[in-house]
C-alpha cells in the first residue's frame, strides 16, 4: 500500500495521494488564482492537507501556467493578475526555475515590463550583467534580448544579357561582341546577416552588441517600425538608410515594448 503524499495515510494500492487530498488542493489554488479569496486562505488549505513545495509541484505548476495564459488573453497584465501569480508562487517557495520551464514565468515579467512603460515608468525588473554600454545621461536600460539575429535588406546590382553570335560594328577598327559583356542591370533585394549579439532596449536608444558590429541607434533617428512574428523591423531617417530586421523570437513583445519606449 502506498502513503498519500499529502496527509501521509493509506492511499491504496499503488497510489501515492488521495484524490480528495489532490482535489482540495487543486481546488483552493484554482480558487485563489482566479480572483477569490486571500493568500491567507490559500496557506490555510495547503497546511491543512500537508501540501508543500516538494509534494505540491505536480499539481500547482499546470495550474499556474494555466492561470498566465488565461491572464495574458487579452494582451495585458493587472498589478492584481502579476500579484495573485507570484504570491501563489512565493507560498509554495517556487522561484524562477521553478516557474520558467515552459517560459511563462518569461511571459509574466515582459507583460509587466510593458504595463511599465504603459504606464510612463521605466522598467527596473531585469538585472543586467556584463553588459558594457555607455549610457547617456539620465538613460536607462529597460531589456536586454539576448542571441538577437541582426539583418539589413540591401540592394544587390548585377547584369545579365545573351550572347547573339554577332559581332556588332562600333566603328571603325572597334568591334564589340555581346558575348564580352553582360549587358542590363538588374536589381535584387537580398536579406544580409550581420550576425547574433546582444538588443538593448533603453528609454532613448536601442543598442546593438555584436561581434561583427554594434551600434548605438536613437529612436529619434527611426521613421518606420515593422512587426513581425519574431522580432521587429527599423528603417532610420537617412537617404541610404537599408531597412534593418533584429530577430528577438518574440516580435510581440519587441515590438510593443520598444514603440512605447520610443513615444515616452
Amino acid at each position: 500500500m502506498g502513503a498519500c503524499k499529502f496527509c501521509g495515510q493509506d492511499a491504496g494500492f499503488l497510489k501515492t495521494a488521495h484524490e480528495a487530498c489532490t482535489g482540495k488542493l487543486t481546488s483552493a489554488i484554482t480558487t485563489y488564482l482566479r480572483g477569490n479569496g486571500a493568500v491567507a486562505e490559500l496557506d490555510t488549505a495547503a497546511k491543512g492537507i500537508g501540501a508543500n513545495a516538494a509534494n505540491a509541484r505536480d499539481v500547482f505548476m499546470p495550474l499556474w501556467d494555466g492561470a498566465v495564459v488565461k491572464a495574458l488573453d487579452d494582451g495585458v497584465l493587472t498589478a492584481e493578475e502579476e500579484d495573485r501569480l507570484m504570491s501563489a508562487a512565493r507560498l509554495f517557495g517556487y522561484g524562477q526555475p521553478d516557474l520558467d520551464k515552459k517560459g511563462q514565468y518569461t511571459h509574466v515579467v515582459r507583460a509587466a515590463i510593458l504595463r511599465d512603460v504603459l504606464e510612463g515608468k521605466i522598467p527596473e525588473r531585469v538585472k543586467v550583467e556584463g553588459l558594457t554600454v555607455n549610457l547617456q545621461k539620465t538613460e536607462k536600460i529597460a531589456y536586454v534580448f539576448q542571441g538577437v539575429e541582426y539583418h539589413t535588406l540591401r540592394t544587390i546590382r548585377s547584369f545579365s544579357g545573351v550572347s547573339h553570335g554577332l559581332s556588332i560594328r562600333v566603328m571603325k577598327g572597334v568591334y564589340y561582341r555581346p558575348s564580352v559583356f553582360k549587358g542590363t542591370p538588374v536589381e535584387n533585394t537580398q536579406v544580409v546577416s550581420g550576425g547574433k549579439g546582444t538588443l538593448a532596449a533603453t528609454n532613448k536608444n536601442l543598442y546593438f552588441i555584436g561581434p561583427l558590429k554594434s551600434m548605438r541607434i536613437p529612436y529619434a533617428k527611426i521613421i518606420t517600425f515593422q512587426p513581425y512574428s519574431d522580432g521587429i523591423g527599423i528603417q532610420r531617417d537617412a537617404a541610404s538608410a537599408k531597412p534593418e530586421v533584429f530577430k528577438t523570437g518574440d516580435g510581440w513583445f519587441a515590438y510593443n515594448l520598444i514603440t512605447n519606449l520610443a513615444a515616452m
